[in-house]
């Protein structure tokens, strides 16, 4: 009895999380980070470590190579695309604006700066199957083409 009631509430509780964040939710895997005025391009295999961001309802954890760096809220917003909504696309796309603390910075700590967010991303998810998922973030204030991505894993 107390089982089904555990699951009863947790089923209650993520069919009231926004689309958003059940979007957003679970694993993401560190692929890259690109752009800049340098025209940088940094990957796991170039850099010698793994990373992952875990969102889970309003927080998210940090890791690099399986050691948490740091675990704090975010706030997320759905938002427009930046271009006309009539462009073919493939695939699913969905936009976001992802506010994250001021905890973020020892994430370019711990990453000697090749995961860098900003307080206020772009977020860009990318799908072309359910088993593929690509979670972009832009620095939403500075218009520098820096981009850090990660798949879902």
């Amino acid at each position: 009895m107390k089982f089904a009631a555990v699951i009863l509430l947790t089923l209650l509780a993520t069919a009231c999380d926004k689309p958003e964040k059940q979007a957003l939710t679970g694993t993401w895997q560190w692929t890259r980070t690109s752009g800049g005025i340098a025209g940088v391009n940094y990957t796991p295999e170039s850099e010698g470590f793994e990373a992952e961001i875990v969102f889970k309802g309003g927080k998210f954890t940090f890791y690099k190579d399986g050691n948490k760096v740091t675990s704090a809220s975010y706030r997320i917003e759905k938002c427009d695309p930046p271009y006309p909504t009539e462009m073919p696309t493939i695939g699913t796309e969905l936009f976001y604006i992802l506010h994250v603390p001021a905890d973020r910075e020892k994430i370019a700590e711990a990453t000697d700066s090749k995961i860098n967010l900003a307080p206020t991303n772009f977020a860009y998810l990318y799908s072309v199957s359910p088993d593929f998922w690509e979670l972009t973030l832009n620095d939403y204030n500075v218009n520098d083409g820096f981009q850090t991505s990660f798949k879902k894993k």
